[in-house]
């Protein structure tokens, strides 16, 4: 695992200082690194996902405990420095490539790569962050309930993020970071915090502190989620977060009609009154299933 002095003389050996603006913060912490490799536990015949490679501190760390690692690397700089000292590990592939094709999609190249299973591990950029941990669980969604052909599960997903987005990861109804994303990953697998990683971990040092999460993907549970119209639900109920719950039968641009939108809240005995922070995953996901039920009848009927 290399040093702060290590990677600060292997930039500038190179001409490289790292990018605010893409977030690039090396973790230089080797005991913190250890507990990131430990609470991942990869397997040994796994391919492993690292989105954010940097100078490949990480990378050779889990070259020693996986099958095979994809490495994903936005800045060709870094992306030059990794190949030219791991570039001969036959169990390396190095994709140059934003992880992300748009705000809501995994690059068709990193997924492609990827393959049927893998294992998320990564010290995520923060711009990022968010995006890919939602996309990678969607796209396990889409495996599992084989909705989508060429969708890669990720069977487990270990990361260091923001200590802000891991409390709205990990938190209950009723909390106040609780939103979509604590909803969709509640449904689809099981959360935990692992140990705080201070700002001094980093170099350059961040602002905040971070945490160390992992979120191992629940297969059984996802066909049962209807994850399209939850997610419409979530971004709809969640963009009034100060309003009732029940004010979405007052909105004219949800496509549902407003009898369908009642039935689906007595079959998912959600009461109106409540606000969308105090509604649990399940009847969140009681309420998409019961609107996808009431389109069905509609659609038949039409």
């Amino acid at each position: 695992m290399q040093t702060q002095s290590e990677i600060r003389k292997m930039l500038r050996a190179a001409g490289i200082s790292p990018r605010r603006r893409r977030g690039q913060r090396f973790l230089i912490d080797r005991n913190l690194m250890g507990r990131l490799l430990e609470l991942a536990d990869v397997p040994e015949n796994a391919t492993v996902l690292e989105i954010g490679a940097g100078t490949g501190s990480l990378t050779e760390e889990l070259l020693k405990v996986s099958g095979r690692v994809v490495a994903v690397e936005v800045d060709r700089r870094l992306a030059k420095l990794l190949r030219e000292r791991l570039g001969e590990r036959s169990k390396l592939e190095l994709i140059i490539t934003d992880a992300l094709a748009s705000k809501h999609a995994l690059a068709p190249e990193v997924l492609k790569a990827a393959g049927a299973r893998a294992y998320l591990v990564s010290n995520l950029p923060y711009a990022v962050a968010t995006p890919v941990v939602v996309e990678c669980l969607l796209s396990s969604w889409r495996a599992a309930s084989r909705t989508e052909p060429g969708a890669s599960l990720f069977e487990r997903l270990t990361f260091t993020v923001q200590q802000e987005v891991a409390e709205r990861i990990i938190a209950p109804p009723g909390g106040g970071g609780y939103g979509p994303v604590s909803v969709l990953v509640a449904l689809l697998g099981a959360a935990r915090c692992g140990p705080a990683v201070p700002a001094s971990a980093f170099w350059p040092r961040p602002k905040v502190a971070s945490r160390i999460v992992r979120i191992d993907f629940d297969a059984e549970r996802a066909p049962f989620v209807p994850v399209d119209e939850l997610l419409a639900l979530l971004s709809a109920a969640f963009s009034q977060r100060r309003k009732q719950i029940g004010s979405l039968l007052h909105r004219k641009d949800l496509p549902h009609r407003r009898e369908d939108l009642c039935a689906a809240f007595r079959t998912a005995r959600i009461d109106p009154a409540l606000r969308p922070q105090q509604v649990s995953p399940e009847g969140f996901c009681a309420l998409a299933r019961a609107l996808v039920t009431a389109r069905g009848s509609a659609d038949r009927t039409a």
